[in-house]
């Protein structure tokens, strides 16, 4: 037998940081606060970054201590993302969209001994802080802003870093905890997922693939999606690994403040869920600058959406993961063979789920846990930086979500021939009416075709004789036709079996949303309840 001799670099925070330092001072990072524009270097953030791995000592933190965050995107946040796990401690990013008993919940949960908070929040974590009962230190981050009366206790971030010299962390093992990451909950209590150094890693790596997120040196990327949620898609990472600009929006992430950002920090690439880009496409007009291209997950993108942006010059990739999944697993592209289909059937294919990225396994399974080779079921992964169990569950999830190695996704879907992923729904977003399944997804994407829709959501209803009906939520565009729910249900008969057309249409004002910025059908079930319950008293 031959043995391979190789060198023993471990996969870690650190080796990636080295990696953004030694990529040189010419990419631009760029933090938007209250205060204004921070700007900054990969060097310049990676001396930072050691100073708070030297300086976390002095706090009491210890490797495999939990380190909290409480803050939005931007350069101070970014430096925790890469000094607190380049000192063996463990980052857990806190979503400061969550309420209070949730947020309170998770940090008890994952063991937060110290909480870095931002200026501007501190007066949002205020009344939280008797419910933080673990936590003892906090750090307040400068982002121009006074911080709250009760931290005047807090220490001083910018001291803290000077206290200490810029001096190399010692390396980490790439199998130990980096950063813990809590689900949204949506069907229960949060679970907490580990990303291991490793996984982190090469997770990154994946998004510099050419045929996944492909981040490139010459690029700016503009990351959405919050550093909370599942660290920003990795893109962060992946940017440090290329020694791409990056440019962090801080809290300010309405339609005109997101073209602006496009247009004056010259963002060649962009990531966030639809609702970002729904709202951007009705401000923005023809002049999206250098931005070439979109990620966009976590829902369902209009077909209709992905053609006006290709008007403008910008291609719309549709991504699938979730925080189990570090979150990237597939993402769309027009492979080789389908170069010469006309462009109306190369744009669909980015309606679909794309193409599952090198390093993730994909399969379908029926109810039973048997694999379909060509039928609709239940999409279970697996891969190296897909999570193989949930920190500490309160419930059976570490029984019911993992089978045989594989991750069981919650989501219903096939994959054709040609290995592109359709996802028909989440499994408890389907709609069984009659005996017979209906997809959310299908409808919300022939309603938003439609020139009077801006956005649409399609939750399931309680029928006395059909069991479940679809009832659609509708917000009106702006710039299209006064639409009628008659209207509308016309234009889902040609498109649709009668027998899957809403009966109700509702326009709102606005869809509601998770702390993610995902369309949120739990609180849309629940209020709909709540005014069927109150119309009946």
């Amino acid at each position: 037998m031959i043995t391979a001799t190789m060198g023993d670099m471990q996969l870690t925070v650190g080796m990636m940081l080295r990696r953004a330092e030694a990529m040189g001072p010419h990419a631009a990072l760029v933090g938007i606060t209250p205060g204004g524009r921070l700007r900054e270097t990969w060097p310049g953030l990676a001396s930072r970054a050691r100073r708070v791995a030297a300086a976390l000592p002095s706090l009491g933190v210890r490797p495999g201590d939990r380190v909290g965050t409480f803050a939005w995107n931007g350069l101070r946040h970014l430096e925790l993302f890469f000094g607190v796990p380049a000192s063996g401690a463990v980052l857990q990013p806190l979503n400061v969209r969550l309420f209070p008993e949730q947020i309170a919940w998770i940090a008890a949960h994952a063991g937060d001994r110290v909480v870095f908070v931002d200026a501007a929040l501190t007066a949002q974590l205020a009344p939280l802080r008797p419910m933080l009962t673990g936590v003892e230190t906090y750090v307040v981050l400068p982002d121009g802003t006074e911080p709250h009366p009760d931290f005047a206790d807090a220490v001083d971030y910018e001291a803290l870093l000077a206290s200490v010299p810029d001096t190399e962390p010692s390396d980490v093992d790439e199998r130990a905890a980096a950063c813990l990451c809590y689900t949204s909950g949506t069907t229960g209590k949060p679970k907490g997922v580990v990303y291991s150094h490793r996984s982190l890693t090469l997770h990154a790596m994946s998004g510099c693939f050419v045929d996944s997120f492909a981040v490139a040196e010459r690029d700016t990327v503009l990351p959405l999606t919050p550093l909370f949620h599942a660290t920003s898609w990795g893109l962060p990472y992946s940017a440090a690994l290329a020694g791409a600009g990056l440019v962090l929006a801080g809290h300010d992430t309405s339609a005109p403040a997101v073209v602006e950002l496009i247009r004056r920090e010259r963002v060649t690439l962009a990531a966030g869920v639809p609702t970002f880009w729904l709202a951007v496409d009705q401000v923005a007009g023809d002049d999206l600058g250098t931005l070439r291209r979109i990620l966009c997950g976590g829902s369902a993108i209009p077909p209709a959406l992905i053609r006006q942006y290709h008007r403008r010059g910008v291609t719309v990739q549709q991504g699938w993961g979730m925080t189990e999944m570090s979150p990237s697993g597939s993402l769309t592209l027009v492979r080789r063979h389908l170069d010469d289909r006309p462009e109306e059937e190369r744009l669909a294919l980015h309606s679909t789920q794309g193409v599952v990225t090198a390093g993730v396994e994909l399969r379908i399974v029926d109810p039973a846990g048997e694999v379909i080779r060509d039928g609709v079921g239940e999409i279970e992964v697996r891969g190296p930086w897909v999570t193989a169990a949930y920190l500490r569950p309160d419930d059976d999830s570490n029984e019911s979500r993992f089978h045989d190695g594989w991750l069981r996704t919650g989501d219903v879907g096939t994959v054709d021939g040609d290995g592109y992923l359709h996802l028909l729904d989440r499994a408890k977003d389907l709609i069984k009416s009659g005996g017979e399944w209906i997809s959310s997804i299908e409808l919300e994407n022939h309603l938003m075709a439609h020139a009077g829709v801006a956005q649409a959501m399609v939750i399931a209803i309680p029928d006395p004789h059909w069991a479940e009906r679809p009832a659609a939520l509708v917000v009106r565009s702006e710039r299209g036709p006064e639409v009628t729910a008659e209207e509308l249900r016309a234009h889902l008969r040609e498109r649709v079996a009668k027998w899957m057309v809403p009966e109700s249409v509702e326009f709102v004002a606005a869809l509601p949303t998770t702390g993610t910025g995902k369309f949120d059908k739990k609180a849309a079930r629940a209020a709909w309840r709540k005014r069927s319950e109150e119309e009946q008293v």
